[in-house]
């Protein structure tokens, strides 16, 4: 389903962002990063495509658009999705598949090609080259594309996933593999249907790999226009965390192992493969790839992006916005804890609860408030309260809703996040420029954020503690040492503000992302003259 929604009648723009469940309906790191992006560029026109699960749980925007957001289009890639059918159904829809009927000449052609180029993805060991993407857009978004009409009811699909069926363990029902195929190509006929209808630009740029990123991909494909991509979270990454917490799978042992636990369900690797691919041909298909700091880097390598196609661009803030609300050095340190981010699994905000538990033993004035968005997974927030409740910490913990950070950094004495996958958090990198040191676990950049890179970073001093993931105590402890100990404390809120203000500020983060687009839309230039003069 899509729900256009344009401040105009989709213009050209100079950058199409490409965005998966962040700007401008969900807030957050990554959405605050595509705002300052754009705002930071007023000189430049930009339209966003934005892709969400389903219209009844997307909500109303979060964000104003900035006046140079010219176009934004919605498309939810879940709303199609029907409840699976009773057993004996299941036998009759695969019984009526079966005897279907010899198929279009031509849409078996097409669906021997898709075969070819899914063994063309298996071949892990080297980069994608570019044709494998560029063939599954002409499949897709072609002349005479595979409609989802065929993935349903084709005699050519009935085939393609009986053979696939075959690779699978002894014992997995089929009507399990069936139906998990049929759900997560779905999407991708939406995506076709995007790139069909999609604004121009001189430049698509998405800030994920995932269904954003391979859209991207197709566009390059079907435009021939620039293509690049900025990834803060790994999304292959992202979505083992939430696959291994899911209860709709069926939990047979994975003989391919993909790199991943040893006893995850055949059909959780087979969506992590899946998402793999989609990434692999994102890479293939783009020009430049930016990630934030070398394990990212390292990690987007193994998964088959082209090492010369990468470079580092780090996150930045606005640290004048932050100066005025430094607090002075004879100024009282707050005992106050604050988790700024989304209340979600992946930011394992029981652990901060479990923590504040501990931290109040030692400092009974302690206080932690939690300042994000309730409502993206109810479920968990539910469970966050009722451990609040069960551990007595109601005039402890607090949910706080939204808030300012500007307002927020002088009334607390620690950020924290307690986080099991991280990027560059910016939160983190705020609260340096507003002198509040951090306490976080081993994920993402934090140990560089808080500890320094190089010698040169190093010799700045330490901003905060690092602690293990999942570890209550541990935590509490470093919030401890810091809260109780001001000369502790006050050098690390030094090194903190040093470090964002060397390394750290968004004046020189948007300058290299506008050199990038500039270099990005003279080659866009240049094929467009090109084809002119041809």
């Amino acid at each position: 389903m899509t729900d256009i929604k344009s401040v105009s009648q989709a213009p050209h723009a100079n950058v199409c962002l490409l965005l998966e469940g962040t700007f401008p309906y969900v807030r957050g790191g990554v959405s605050t990063w595509v705002k300052q992006m754009i705002e930071g560029m007023p000189h430049l026109s930009f339209s966003i495509v934005y892709l969400g699960a389903d219209a009844e749980t997307q909500g109303e925007p979060a964000y104003e658009l900035p006046a140079n957001v010219v176009h934004l289009e919605t498309h939810f890639l879940l709303d199609e999705r029907h409840e699976e059918p009773e057993p004996s159904t299941w036998a009759n829809k695969l019984q009526k598949l079966a005897n279907v009927g010899t198929a279009n000449k031509a849409r078996m052609q097409q669906f021997s090609q898709n075969s070819e180029l899914h063994s063309a993805l298996r071949e892990t060991e080297k980069p994608l080259e570019r044709n494998v993407s560029n063939g599954f857009t002409q499949l897709l978004a072609g002349p005479k594309p595979l409609t989802e009409t065929d993935l349903k009811q084709s005699k050519g699909s009935w085939e393609t996933i009986r053979e696939k069926y075959q690779d699978a363990p002894e014992g997995l029902d089929f009507n399990h593999f069936f139906w998990t195929v049929r759900s997560m190509h779905a999407p991708l006929f939406t995506l076709a249907n995007i790139v069909k209808q999609a604004p121009s630009a001189d430049v698509y740029h998405s800030v994920s790999t995932g269904y954003a990123g391979y859209l991207g991909s197709m566009l390059q494909g079907a435009t021939g226009s620039p293509y690049i991509i900025s990834e803060h979270g790994i999304y292959t990454k992202e979505r083992e965390l939430d696959l291994a917490q899911v209860e709709w799978i069926p939990e047979e042992l994975d003989p391919f192992k993909v790199g991943l636990n040893d006893n995850m369900s055949y059909l959780r690797s087979v969506w992590i493969r899946f998402f793999l691919s989609l990434g692999r041909m994102s890479y293939s298909s783009a020009s430049q790839v930016f990630t934030l700091f070398d394990g990212n880097r390292q990690r987007q390598i193994i998964d088959g992006c082209p090492e010369a196609k990468l470079s580092i661009i780090p996150n930045g803030v606005n640290v004048a916005r932050f100066r005025s609300v430094r607090r002075s050095d004879t100024a009282a340190i707050p005992p106050v804890l604050a988790l700024i981010g989304r209340v979600v699994p992946i930011k394992d905000i029981k652990t901060f609860i479990r923590a504040m538990q501990i931290v109040r033993t030692k400092l009974p004035e302690a206080q932690g408030w939690l300042f994000g968005p309730e409502d993206e997974d109810e479920d968990y927030t539910r469970e966050c309260k009722m451990l609040v409740e069960s551990l007595g910490l109601s005039d402890v913990v607090k949910f706080q809703g939204f808030g300012k950070p500007e307002e927020i950094f002088p009334a607390v004495g620690l950020s924290v996040l307690t986080s099991v996958s991280e990027g560059q958090p910016l939160v983190a990198l705020e609260g340096f420029a507003a002198g509040i040191p951090a306490v976080t676990t081993d994920v993402g950049s934090c140990r560089e954020l808080i500890e320094g890179i190089d010698e040169d970073d190093k010799a700045l001093g330490i901003a905060g503690s690092i602690v293990p993931i999942a570890d209550p105590e541990a935590f509490a402890s470093a919030a401890i040492e810091l809260l109780s100990n001001e000369a502790a404390w006050r050098s690390a809120s030094k090194a903190a503000v040093k470090r964002v203000e060397a390394y750290y500020d968004e004046v020189d983060m948007i300058q290299r992302y506008r050199d990038v687009y500039e270099h990005q839309m003279s080659v866009a230039h240049d094929n467009t003259s090109n084809d002119k003069a041809a």
